[in-house]
């Protein structure tokens, strides 16, 4: 079971994707599953909660906004 690193602001749902132009990790809503398909999932929970980790030691933005680790499946259509 796959898992994303999510939040919900504005009643949207949105996930962490890495960005391979800017070395970043960036949020884009998820509204559908083309969407879904665009955004970093890692295969374990454990692994999805170290890439979490990293980001609210090194990314303070992004750490503001109350991400949490959850499975794939909460998004799909």
């Amino acid at each position: 079971m796959p898992y994303v690193i999510a939040t919900s602001k504005n009643n949207l749902n949105y996930c962490v994707r890495a960005d391979s132009d800017t070395n970043t990790f960036v949020l884009i809503p998820v509204e559908s599953d083309s969407d879904l398909a665009k955004v970093f999932c890692h295969p374990y929970r454990i692994g999805a909660t170290q890439i979490l980790d990293w980001i609210n030691d090194n990314d303070s933005d992004l750490a503001s906004e109350n991400l949490y680790v959850c499975d794939e499946g909460k998004f799909r259509h």
